[in-house]
């Protein structure tokens, strides 16, 4: 059986109700060996917790993600913020398996596909000072190094760091194992044969990393500092008259914020208050990426989530804390008919992320 049939097969035995479900990886390649797996993202409705699984499946050795939609979304972007995107890759290069919501996958599959090509964002003067930086002191380590089995080990971690530092010059994705040596190979196999050749040779690995160095601006070791003084600088002070309407609004619901890029300055801590109208409920929804932190002033909201698959309640009053993680579906509601909750809220993300769904399942 071939491999798209058998991980079609698979999927349609294990999970006959998925939404979506891709297979990928080197399986489908020229590059396919005798140990691949099926690499297989499936998407189930409802999933509470994500999860890999290994397992062999008709004799094929298969790594299995399973996830919500909501999961995979998170997932997918925490490989492209790591500039390793694993999983996007398998939906973005695989194949679909199956499709039961009218072409989402599809859609998905062409989104990743023009994230994948476009690789990452250029680094930042301080990411590439820091390639610079530690393939420089693994240079002098290696330089300096008499024991062979130092010189061998070392030898390795010089040979990933320039791999690492030419995909960064070059926008390129990074990987592990054999996926940087993929990596590499794609953006320039020259170098890929030259480091593969030099890797036990000390003095011809040191020429040819340094020839990457040269060329991402040379040595950097002396003087090299990672951070600046981020202490003395002014505090800022807005008082509660001061508070920014200048934010995004809900219906039933008065934002205003306090701190903030625009009022403050900040760029990673958002804070504000919140006015939620009596006998207001939200619809179903997650904050991305944001961690949200909650502080009941005055009311009695309430706020509701799954917990292992059942609907959970937390009744709050004032005084009383909340902590909403990343991606986590719930709602909040006010069942007061006659009074509004106001609540102060601090968020991870100066943007108001706010992603509906179609239930707390996800």
């Amino acid at each position: 059986m071939d491999p798209v049939s058998a991980a079609r097969a698979l999927v349609e035995e294990m999970f006959p109700g998925a939404l979506y479900a891709f297979v990928g990886g080197s399986v489908l390649t020229e590059q396919r060996t005798s140990t691949s797996d099926l690499d297989i993202v499936v998407v189930l409705d409802g999933l509470d917790r994500p999860y890999r699984e290994t397992l062999r499946w008709r004799e094929w050795p298969v790594e299995l993600f399973a996830h919500s939609e909501t999961s995979l979304a998170a997932y997918v972007e925490r490989g492209f913020e790591d500039r390793r995107p694993t999983l996007a890759r398998i939906c973005a290069e695989g194949a679909v398996l199956t499709d039961r919501t009218g072409g989402r996958a599809s859609d998905l599959q062409s989104v990743l596909a023009e994230r994948v090509s476009a690789g990452p964002a250029g680094q930042t003067p301080g990411q590439a000072d820091r390639a610079r930086y530690v393939l420089s002191d693994l240079l002098d380590d290696l330089s300096g190094a008499a024991d062979p089995g130092e010189q061998a080990f070392i030898g390795w971690e010089v040979v990933q760091a320039t791999a690492r530092a030419a995909l960064g010059m070059g926008r390129r994705w990074q990987g592990s194992g054999k996926w940087l040596l993929r990596e590499l190979r794609a953006h320039d196999a020259a170098l890929a044969d030259e480091l593969l050749e030099a890797h036990a040779d000390p003095a011809r690995l040191v020429a040819v990393a340094t020839d990457v160095l040269e060329r991402a601006g040379g040595r950097l070791w002396e003087g090299y500092r990672s951070q600046g003084d981020p202490f003395h600088q002014s505090l800022r002070h807005m008082a509660s008259g001061k508070l920014s309407g200048d934010t995004a609004q809900s219906s039933g619901m008065r934002r205003l914020a306090a701190i903030s890029g625009a009022t403050t300055g900040s760029s990673r801590l958002w804070m504000g208050q919140t006015h939620v109208a009596p006998a207001t409920r939200s619809s179903d929804h997650h904050h991305g990426a944001s961690e949200t932190a909650i502080y009941v002033v005055s009311g009695t909201p309430s706020f509701v989530f799954l917990d292992d698959g059942r609907e959970t309640r937390i009744d709050a009053g004032p005084g009383d804390y909340v902590f909403v993680p990343p991606y986590v579906p719930h709602r909040e509601e006010n069942p007061d008919s006659s009074e509004e909750a106001v609540v102060v809220i601090a968020r991870s993300t100066q943007e108001a992320i706010v992603v509906n769904l179609p239930s707390l399942a996800g």
